[in-house]
């Protein structure tokens, strides 16, 4: 029996492992995971922002307005839906043309070789970088038009074959990086990429961190911690890289970003670390958006890996199902085997109740004989004390009544011999000595049984009704029903010797014990109850 226990405690203890295989602690992948969760949220948010705009362009009178509207709306749509950013850029070009500012047309021309950047129309975007001059423009201009060349050759070079291709546009992204920072000397993300291209990548690390954002929620956080990502990424520090990664996927997921590259690569990482289902879901999640934005190059660049995911999830699937089955299988045999066990177990344990309930029968007998093995005890115990009480008390009222009557007798002695019989006749025949006496033995007595039962008043009290508790005179011990009892206490149940003892009548006594029953709560076992205290 306890080797089946202990096997079917092996394959349950399977089961909880493969089902937290795939788990982990990883608070970033947890909050990722939570904000995918809220995506749809994000998304509705974001087109009710876009929409609301859109709403005012045709109250919009004013060109210059009308043109900052238009960029606005071009921005949102940027990494939200590359063809609806298109429709308004060309818009926005348009309406530069019929200001005649040329800043504005450099702006939006330059904006337009963005989104072919983004669609992977390099070349195209690349011609209008060339053909942009910005000599004697703005300084915003210049910066901008250096940092669409650098985006431009980064890709260029990350997608070019060709070794020697490669190079050259890598080094004209350098070129261009240089220029731009030299535009802008604050911009914390150009100068800390030049630190990890120059081999300075800890560098990099320390002064990107101190710039990082608090809120992800921030326009510029997902681009920082995916560019710190890169800086660990570079280091072999897989863990960090997957930590930033996973923040820079959780700011896109909050700003409703659907163009992007932190998401697909966390999947590939994932996927390289076990962690299929993750992976699974976070590629499938970057193809829907993907194509919700309708980037042509994300959607290459994911489908190639999608494909070996899907492989891996099908065959990773299989593999769940054949053990589940083999599981299932070693559980239902072992639990056939429990089964018999189990039948088994219980004739046994049938007997052993049964002799359980035998014992347990013998000890409450046993345990009853205790009981009153120390009643009796008690009771001997008491009886022995009474009697070594009263034999006590009888001797020293013994010798008390011999010194008493010894001085009666000389009382009555010294009465005759002066022959005044009418004083001797008188003495004799008054009841003041006697009554005297009786009151002494009355107070031994009441001395005696109290000191054996200091409680008994009380006790008797809690026997009667509250309207009939007995109430002793200041000074007085017991009066005559309270003896009456402590008779009964002693033994003495017999009237007629009550009657001696109280020296009254069997009526008298009959009549107390009548009138303390109907005092008693319980009338009919209230004797009964006297004798117990």
């Amino acid at each position: 029996m306890r080797q089946i226990t202990y096997i079917l405690g092996i394959v349950l203890s399977l089961f909880a492992l493969y089902g937290c295989s795939n788990k982990d602690d990883n608070k970033y992948l947890n909050d990722l995971d939570t904000a995918l969760k809220d995506y749809p949220k994000y998304i509705s948010l974001k087109q009710h922002s876009i929409q609301e705009k859109k709403d005012k362009l045709p109250f919009t009178r004013s060109k210059e307005a009308k043109y900052n509207l238009l960029m606005d709306i071009y921005r949102d749509y940027q990494s939200f839906a590359l063809d609806s950013s298109l429709t308004y850029i060309n818009q926005a070009i348009k309406l530069a043309d019929e200001l005649g500012d040329e800043e504005r047309i450099m702006d939006t021309n330059m904006s337009l070789a963005f989104l072919y950047n983004f669609a992977g129309m390099h070349h195209e975007a690349l011609e209008i970088y060339n053909n942009t001059n910005i000599a004697g423009h703005s300084s915003w201009l210049r910066r901008s038009h250096f940092y669409l060349g650098m985006n431009v050759y980064r890709n260029l070079a990350t997608y070019s074959t060709d070794k020697s291709k490669k190079a050259e546009y890598t080094e004209q992204m350098d070129v261009c990086r240089d220029s731009a920072i030299a535009y802008a000397p604050e911009d914390l993300i150009l100068k800390t990429e030049r630190l990890n291209d120059n081999g300075k990548t800890t560098e990099a690390i320390a002064q990107l961190s101190k710039g990082l954002p608090d809120n992800l929620a921030t326009n510029d956080a997902g681009l920082k911690y995916y560019v710190l990502s890169e800086f660990y990424g570079k280091l072999g520090e897989t863990d960090k890289q997957i930590k930033y990664l996973a923040m820079s996927s959780t700011a896109g997921v909050k700003n409703a970003v659907r163009e992007y590259v932190a998401l697909r690569e966390l999947a590939v990482l994932l996927y390289k670390k076990g962690d299929i289902d993750r992976s699974y879901r976070y590629i499938h999640q970057c193809i829907e958006d993907a194509e919700a934005c309708n980037a042509r190059m994300r959607i290459v660049e994911t489908s190639i890996f999608l494909s070996v995911i899907d492989s891996t999830m099908v065959k990773h699937k299989h593999e769940s199902r054949n053990m589940i089955l083999i599981a299932l299988t070693i559980v239902g045999i072992l639990l056939i085997l429990l089964s018999i066990a189990s039948i088994s177990l219980r004739k046994k344990m049938r007997i052993i109740q049964e002799a359980n309930n035998k014992l347990k029968e013998m000890n409450e007998q046993i345990k009853e004989a205790n009981i009153a093995q120390d009643n009796l005890n008690k009771q001997l115990s008491l009886s022995n004390k009474i009697k070594e009480e009263y034999i006590t008390r009888f001797m020293q009222l013994c010798l008390l009544y011999i010194g008493k009557m010894e001085d009666y007798r000389k009382h009555l002695s010294k009465v005759a011999h002066k022959h005044n019989f009418d004083e001797l006749y008188d003495t004799i025949q008054s009841n003041l000595y006697l009554n005297k006496e009786v009151e002494t033995f009355y107070n031994n007595f009441d001395e005696a049984f109290l000191r054996l039962f200091p409680n008994f008043i009380n006790d008797v009290n809690a026997l009667l009704r509250s309207d009939s508790q007995i109430e002793l005179k200041e000074g007085k011990r017991l009066n005559t029903e309270l003896r009456i009892l402590a008779l009964m206490r002693l033994g003495i149940t017999d009237s007629s010797k009550v009657q001696k003892f109280l020296r009254c009548s069997s009526s008298t006594v009959y009549n107390y014990r009548t009138n303390m029953r109907n005092k008693a709560r319980k009338r009919d076992t209230f004797e009964e109850d006297i004798m117990k205290l």
